[in-house]
C-alpha cells in the first residue's frame, strides 16, 4: 500500500471510530512533550479546539511520532501553535503535543470568560437540573468558560471540575478577584511597633503590642491624636502618630479564588489562611519540612506536574518559597521596619496581607543547583526561559514580568510563578500581559 492510501485508509478508520484499535500501529497524530530536534513552531494565541474522532496526541508533528496519549471525539484541546505542514500544537491536561488539523474544528467559543455567581448554587455534571450534583458554590464564586451558553446552561470550571449551571444565576465579570469595597475611611496599618492602650493616653494599660504592618480596625479619632480602634472585639485606643492610612487599599471579598489578585492596592482579610494547604512533593533548596513547603492542593498539584515536565526537557528545578503565613509575612516586615524604617520597607518588602506567598498559590524556584536563587542572575538560565516558555501549560504564569513594574508594582521576578489556572494562564500569556491587565484591576 503506498504511502497515500495509508493515510486515505488511516483517515477513514479515524472518522468512523476506530483510531483506538490502531494505537499500537501509530494511527492518527496529536503528541506532547518537547523532544530533542523538535520543529520550530510558529506562537499562536491559546485557542480552543474540539477534536472530531478519537484522535492519538503526538509526540511531533507527523504519523511518525510516538503517541503519548488518545483522546476521544469531542475532547477539547487548548491550541498553542501551529506547524508549518498542518498539524496543530496543543496542551492538554498539562502536556504539550501535536494533532493534524483534520480531525478537529475550533469549538463555538475560544475565549475565556470569567463569571460570578449571582446566589447559592449547584454546579451539575449535566445541562439539566435532574443531573447529579458535582458541587456547591457560594453566591459570588468565580466560575471560568470556554463555551457558549446553551439553553439556558453554561459548562463552567471550578478548581479543576468541570459541569453545567443555569445562566439564570450566574453573570459576566471583569474579573476574577472582585475586590470587596474599602472600608469607610481607609485601611490603617501601624508603621512601627504599636501599644494598644485602655485610653487615649501613655498612661493608660497596654492591651496588647502589635507588630508595624498589621492592619488596624479605626473605629474613631479620639483626642490628642490618638485612634480608636477594636482589637480582639474590645476598644483600645492608639497613637495616630504611628498610623497611616492607605488610601485606595482594597480588602478582597474572595481570598479562596484561585484567580484572586492580590497586590499592593488589594489585600487579604486580617490573618487570612488557605483551608487546603497541603505539603509539595517537589525538591527543594532545603530539607527541613516547614510551611514554605506547603501550597493550595490544585496549585501543589500543578507545581509537581511542572517540575515532572521540566525534568523531561532536561531542565532542572528546585523549591525556594511557597507558602507564608501571615504571622511570618509580619514578623518579616517587622523586622525590616526595625532595621531601615516602614517607607523604605515598604519598598521591598510587601506588606502583611499583600503576599501572594499568603495565597498559597505563588512560590520561588531556582535552578538545581540551587544557585541564583530569587537573584536577577537568574533571569539569564536556561530554566528561566523554559519557565517563561512553558509555564502557562501547567496553570502559572510569571506573576512579574519583565517592564511591568509600574502595573505590578514590583520589578522583574522571573522566579516567582503564580498558579491561576490554565486557561487564565494561558490567555495571560497568550497577550503579553499581567495579572491585574487580564482582569482591568489595580
Amino acid at each position: 500500500m503506498t504511502e497515500v492510501n495509508k493515510q486515505r485508509f488511516y483517515k477513514k478508520l479515524a472518522v468512523t471510530g476506530l483510531a483506538f484499535t490502531l494505537v499500537g500501529a501509530g494511527t492518527l497524530g496529536l503528541h506532547s512533550l518537547n523532544f530533542t530536534g523538535e520543529p520550530t513552531v510558529a506562537s499562536a494565541a491559546a485557542e480552543t479546539y474540539t477534536t472530531t474522532a478519537n484522535l492519538n496526541i503526538r509526540s511531533g508533528p507527523s504519523t511518525s511520532n510516538a503517541i503519548i496519549a488518545t483522546v476521544k471525539q469531542g475532547t477539547q484541546l487548548t491550541v498553542i501553535g501551529q506547524a508549518v505542514n498542518g498539524w496543530l500544537k496543543v496542551s492538554y491536561q498539562g502536556k504539550t503535543g501535536y494533532v493534524s488539523s483534520e480531525y478537529v474544528k475550533k469549538s463555538a467559543s475560544s475565549t475565556t470568560k470569567t463569571y460570578v455567581t449571582t446566589a447559592n448554587l449547584n454546579i451539575r455534571s449535566g445541562p439539566s437540573t435532574s443531573s447529579a450534583i458535582v458541587v456547591t458554590v457560594k453566591q459570588g464564586t468565580q466560575l471560568t468558560s470556554t463555551e457558549q451558553a446553551a439553553n439556558g446552561w453554561l459548562k463552567v470550571s471550578y478548581q479543576g471540575k468541570t459541569g453545567y449551571v443555569s445562566t439564570q444565576y450566574v453573570k459576566e465579570s471583569t474579573g476574577s478577584s472582585e475586590p470587596a469595597p474599602a472600608p469607610a475611611a481607609s485601611v490603617y496599618v501601624a508603621t512601627a511597633n504599636l501599644n494598644v492602650r485602655t485610653t487615649a493616653s501613655t498612661s493608660g494599660a497596654v492591651m496588647a503590642t502589635l507588630k508595624a504592618g498589621t492592619q488596624l480596625d479605626v473605629t474613631a479619632k479620639a483626642a490628642n491624636g490618638w485612634l480608636k480602634i477594636t482589637y480582639q472585639g474590645k476598644a483600645g485606643y492608639v497613637s495616630g502618630q504611628y498610623v497611616r492610612a492607605l488610601a485606595g487599599m482594597k480588602v478582597v471579598s474572595n481570598p479562596e479564588s484561585i484567580q484572586v489578585v492580590v497586590n499592593k492596592q488589594n489585600k487579604l482579610p486580617e490573618n487570612y489562611v488557605p483551608k487546603d494547604l497541603v505539603y509539595t512533593t517537589i525538591p527543594f533548596t532545603f530539607k527541613e519540612q516547614t510551611e514554605k513547603k506547603k501550597m493550595r492542593s490544585e496549585a501543589a498539584a500543578a507545581i509537581a506536574q511542572l517540575f515532572a515536565g521540566a525534568k523531561k526537557q532536561g531542565v532542572t528545578l528546585l523549591g525556594v518559597s511557597a507558602y507564608r503565613s501571615h504571622a511570618t509575612q509580619s514578623a518579616l516586615f517587622s523586622s525590616y521596619v526595625q532595621r531601615d524604617g516602614y517607607d523604605k520597607a515598604a519598598t521591598y518588602s510587601a506588606l502583611p496581607g499583600t503576599s501572594e506567598h499568603e495565597t498559597g498559590l505563588g512560590i520561588d524556584v531556582t535552578k538545581g543547583d540551587g544557585t541564583c536563587a530569587a537573584q536577577d542572575c537568574f533571569g539569564g538560565t536556561k530554566e528561566a526561559a523554559w519557565l517563561d516558555a512553558h509555564a502557562a501549560e501547567y496553570g502559572f504564569i510569571i506573576r512579574y514580568p519583565k517592564g511591568k513594574d509600574a502595573v505590578t508594582g514590583y520589578k522583574y521576578e522571573p522566579w516567582h510563578l503564580r498558579y491561576v489556572g490554565k486557561p487564565v494562564a494561558q490567555a495571560i500569556k497568550s497577550k503579553g500581559i499581567t495579572l491585574e491587565e487580564y482582569y482591568g484591576i489595580k
